[in-house]
């Protein structure tokens, strides 16, 4: 794969200080795999997730890897991502919030 035009979409949840609810088991078993199933014949790559440890409210990120731009275009304007989004309020009452970024190296 190209890495100068693959395109990472970050999916991030924080908690805000707030009380919150979130199922790390369901997310990994069930929502990563349904995100995959989903987006991978649009030009997913790869979705992973990372859980920070003491970063302040940040809960988790979704690390998500297409193949480039309009691979992730695709993918979230895709009749799939209904079910997609959907299924976040089984694991969470946090409101993610999307980032786009592009590959570099230094």
């Amino acid at each position: 794969m190209d890495n100068e035009n693959k395109e990472t979409v970050f999916v991030i949840y924080r908690s805000n200080g707030k009380e919150f609810r979130f199922d790390h088991d369901y997310f990994v078993a069930e929502h990563l795999p349904l995100v995959r199933k989903a987006w991978e014949q649009y030009g997913l790559v790869s979705s992973t997730a990372v859980y920070p440890k003491g970063e302040g409210d940040i809960v988790v990120v979704a690390v998500n890897e297409f193949r480039d731009e309009q691979a992730a275009i695709a993918a979230f304007g895709s009749p799939e991502s209904e079910a997609v989004m959907s299924d976040i309020v089984r694991y969470t009452d946090l409101i993610p919030v999307r980032f786009r970024g592009v590959s570099f190296s230094y």
